[in-house]
């Protein structure tokens, strides 16, 4: 294999954004292969300015240096070598939504930085450019919205480069700065008026799911894993042990999610009438006896919303909603925490949300200074002669 010197690579436009294009060697073969990675919004540099940042990037990856032919050479194990070492064993072992989740993260952000890069070379300082790089581009969406990518996302991402990397190469590391997090908005939850809207105006199967979903909390993925066997009317009881994703029955989240929990009447009577005597198959199910998808359900869903003039809103809304009537209406901490299936009450927390009459409401049911209230009698607080005396002051 022949050292390439003096690789500047090349800049090209793709929708709304500059990507630079380059090679790079293969440990042990004479082949090289061609890499693409994202420099920056068309609107915030000219072509120019990405050629002189892909310069840039190129001569911190190494590829430029006398060194590199030398390293490869010797066999040096690239990031790109241990990556596919890590999914081919690890990330395997790992949940289909976390191999998607993360193999994304490798494929999108990663291996174009820093495949080429031999593993022993990467360290805290290299780890930090990446995190830079990272808070800097923007990135295109499926959905066509070009924009920067989130802390949490860019601390995920690193959080797999980690895993690959093991603890023993970043125990040490203690001061990688994040982009500071932007002020988060408040999660999409139903009301309790919300849901019975969304339970009135839809029909047939949907009527039943939705009040599935507002009376227990489930996520989409349980609820389409829900067999006949699962459900004990008689005891107003139902069995959550698999979820669906992609169409195909799985294990559920998280092992606290192997859960039973109890619901009302009217929902046991909703499912009993649905399943009309049926004892085997999916609770919810297509035509032809495929579970729902989590797509069609949110069409589905939107379409109420949109009726109802309410806000748009996904599935996971009901789980919300659920958590927050549970908890305004003074359930035990420990028992919202097995219905839902939550592995500790700090997720739960994040689940609970007030209405602002609620607040106010509690607020006066908790207040101290009340005419009803006995600890204020004659000897109590004047607050309005002290608002007086403060005004003539």
């Amino acid at each position: 294999m022949s050292f390439r010197s003096g690789q500047s690579g090349n800049v090209v436009r793709k929708g709304q954004m500059w990507h630079g294009r380059y090679y790079v060697d293969i440990p042990g073969e004479d082949g090289r292969r061609r890499v693409s990675v994202p420099i920056g919004s068309v609107h915030a540099m000219k072509k120019n300015e990405a050629k002189r940042k892909l310069r840039g990037l190129l001569e911190e990856t190494g590829l430029n240096s006398d060194s590199h032919l030398e390293r490869t050479a010797r066999g040096v194990r690239t990031f790109a070598e241990e990556a596919t070492w890590w999914r081919a064993h690890k990330l395997s072992r790992f949940k289909p939504s976390c191999q998607e989740a993360m193999g994304s993260h490798l494929d999108k952000y990663l291996i174009p930085r820093l495949g080429a890069v031999p593993v022993a070379a990467i360290d805290e300082r290299l780890a930090q450019e990446v995190i830079t790089h990272l808070s800097e581009v923007e990135y295109k969406w499926p959905n066509g919205v070009s924009r920067k990518l989130s802390s949490k996302t860019i601390r995920n991402i690193v959080g797999v480069l980690k895993q690959i990397l093991g603890k023993k190469v970043w125990r040490d590391w203690s001061d990688l700065a994040f982009p500071a997090d932007a002020m988060k908005k408040e999660q999409r939850w139903f009301t309790e008026t919300e849901m019975r809207q969304i339970v009135n105006a839809a029909s047939g199967v949907w009527r039943v799911l939705f009040a599935t979903l507002a009376g227990s909390g489930m996520r989409i993925g349980e609820a389409s894993g829900l067999y006949v066997e699962d459900l004990d009317l008689a005891g107003g009881r139902i069995k959550v042990q698999r979820s669906v994703r992609n169409g195909k029955d799985g294990t559920p989240k998280t092992k606290k999610a192997y859960r039973v929990f109890n619901v009302e009447p009217v929902i046991v009577e909703m499912l009993t009438a649905h399943l009309g005597g049926r004892t085997t198959g999916r609770v919810f199910q297509t035509r032809t006896g495929s579970p729902f998808s989590k797509g069609n359900v949110r069409r589905k869903l939107n379409e109420i919303l949109k009726k109802l003039g309410l806000a748009p809103g996904g599935s996971h809304a009901f789980r919300h909603g659920r958590v927050s009537v549970l908890r305004s209406r003074g359930v035990p901490d420990d028992l919202v925490k097995e219905w839902i299936g939550h592995s500790n009450l700090s997720t739960t927390s994040g689940y609970t949300h007030f209405q602002d009459a609620f607040r106010k409401q509690t607020a006066c049911d908790v207040a101290l200074f009340t005419n009803e209230n006995p600890l204020v009698g004659p000897n109590g607080p004047n607050f309005v002669e002290k608002s007086e005396e403060s005004s003539a002051a």
